[in-house]
């Protein structure tokens, strides 16, 4: 046996006892775990966007309930319709929430929740265009 063989032995018998195989040999490794949904975030925020319409409804409630669930889901549905005047009235936000929108999309696509993504991607075109951005 020549020197080299013997070095390549001793090689492969070290890289052996550290488990270290060559490339193109590795073994599979197990898929990462996903972090499960988070539901109560999601519940959380839909009940901040009701706040308002809901205390709009509270504090209406002397009037009759059908006059004041009405002011309150106008106040509700007004809402987005305020953040979209507020961007295009003041760029900067638009820019803002574009950007945040963009991460939540590439973020949701790299999770497979593609229409998720979809519409966070939706969001950041409608901000850019609040915002000026020619697209």
């Amino acid at each position: 046996m020549t020197s080299q063989g013997a070095d390549e032995l001793r090689a492969r018998h070290y890289l052996h006892t550290l488990d270290a195989h060559p490339f193109g040999h590795q073994p599979a490794a197990p898929p990462a775990p996903t972090p499960p949904e988070d539901p109560d975030m999601l519940l959380a925020i839909a009940l901040a966007g009701l706040a308002p319409g809901l205390a709009t409804a509270w504090l209406l409630r002397h009037r009759g309930w059908p006059v004041a669930l009405a002011a309150g889901l106008v106040v509700t549905t007004s809402l987005p319709l305020l953040l979209v005047a507020a961007m295009v009235a003041f760029p900067p936000l638009g820019l803002a929430v574009a950007l945040g929108s963009i991460a939540a999309a590439l973020h949701a696509y790299d999770d497979g929740r593609v229409l998720a993504g979809t519409a966070w991607a939706l969001s950041a075109a409608i901000s850019l265009t609040c915002a000026g951005v020619a697209l």
